[in-house]
């Protein structure tokens, strides 16, 4: 959530004068047994920026496929972020494969609200098939091994399906003892939107508004409700570790995706992802002063107090989780179940599943390298993975 003034006016990929005409995927679909639609090469469930690119491969490549996405359209999860977020790393690292040159300068630092525009844009320009507004309830595999998907809304099938979910459509909330319990309002920094939603939820409550994390959106997120006028307090569980202050990364924002390519270059698959501290500058100075009281990890809720590891007591009007996400893979409990430990990454071969065979993931956390979870990685991925599906089909 790097904090700055939102953009006026959001540039658009597509001509307004433009007409797409982009056909329903129902139609046209050949008919299959008990009045089912027929049968896809491949099913993609999601289409933020993984489902997306792999679709636009999957197209370059002919093969019949169908993006399901739960949200309102394409890349709904970018909809859903706070306001003031922006990309952290720049333009160039950030595009989808096939978008055109030129749309925004190399350096560009993008805004929450102009990506989510731009992924709209990409998936009507390049006319895929997403089919939105369907919340996966099951998918199975059927006696003819074809993969069985079923919405809220229908059901459809396919030879192989990739699973394009990600992480941030799943939230992760410590199950702290207590706070299911507590009058005290509680959201994720996923649903966190601003300063004025803060004051809705708050609703006239006395108190700091407790932030629990201590990373780039714990730090993101206490400056601007201090600057907002907030009384903030901050829950951490290990030592606060600063990264640089705006020069530093201004600097670091223009050079990292190079840095990152030379680690890759010289550790391969072993190379680590740089750590993402929280930012130097206001973040720090407001710790160290004191105007951010800091407090150990929560030990349990008691009615509309928070009791800390310490001993410590804190009475606050909100809590606001900046505890990151975990993979969206609930929906795939039923083919996963004989996987150990599902919170986990499910144990893979490449970007195949080792359990089921056809299942493919992407945007996981090093799946090929320490580039895969993010979008510079994930168009790459995309690649290779539409590659790895057409052969197999060809195959077949």
């Amino acid at each position: 959530m790097i904090l700055g003034q939102l953009a006026s006016a959001i540039p658009s990929t597509l001509d307004p004068t433009m007409s797409l005409n982009v056909p329903s995927p129902r139609e046209g679909l050949p008919s299959g047994d008990s009045g089912h639609a027929g049968v896809y090469d491949v099913l993609v469930l999601g289409a933020g920026p993984a489902g997306l690119s792999i679709g636009h491969e999957l197209k370059q490549r002919g093969l019949s496929f169908l993006l399901i996405e739960r949200g309102r359209a394409a890349g709904d999860s970018w909809r859903r972020m706070p306001a003031s977020l922006k990309l952290v790393s720049p333009w160039r690292a950030n595009s989808l494969p096939g978008t055109r040159p030129g749309l925004f300068s190399q350096q560009y630092e993008m805004t929450r609200q102009e990506y989510h525009q731009y992924l709209c844009d990409y998936a009507a320009e390049h006319q895929l098939p997403v089919q939105s507004g369907e919340a996966v309830t099951r998918v199975a595999r059927d006696t003819n091994g074809l993969f069985r998907v079923t919405t809220s809304t229908g059901s459809y099938s396919s030879k192989l399906l990739v699973n394009a979910t990600g992480s941030f459509s799943k939230p992760f909330v410590p199950g702290f003892d207590g706070a299911a319990d507590s009058p005290i309002p509680q959201v994720h920094v996923a649903d966190y939107v601003g300063p004025e939603h803060v004051k809705e939820l708050v609703e006239g409550r006395v108190g700091p508004v407790l932030i629990v994390g201590k990373r780039l959106s714990a730090g993101q997120t206490l400056v601007e409700l201090v600057e907002a006028g907030f009384e903030v307090a901050l829950s951490h569980r290990s030592e606060i570790r600063f990264g640089s202050g705006p020069f530093g990364r201004w600097l670091f924002f223009r050079v990292f995706p190079e840095l990152e390519a030379l680690k890759i270059r010289v550790w391969g698959q072993n190379a680590c992802g740089f750590d993402v501290p929280m930012e130097g500058g206001a973040a720090r100075r407001l710790i160290r002063s004191g105007a951010v009281k800091t407090f150990p990890d929560v030990n349990r809720f008691q009615g509309a107090s928070v009791l800390f590891k310490d001993g410590t007591r804190l009475k606050p009007s909100a809590v606001i989780y900046a505890t990151g996400f975990r993979p969206a893979l609930d929906h795939l409990h039923e083919l996963l179940v004989n996987v150990p430990d599902r919170r986990r990454l499910p144990p893979l071969n490449g970007m195949e599943s080792v359990v089921v065979p056809g299942l493919f993931f992407l945007g996981l956390e090093h799946q090929r390298n320490m580039q895969s979870q993010y979008l510079r990685g994930i168009r790459e991925d995309a690649v290779l993975l539409a590659e790895e599906l057409a052969g197999l089909l060809r195959r077949r």
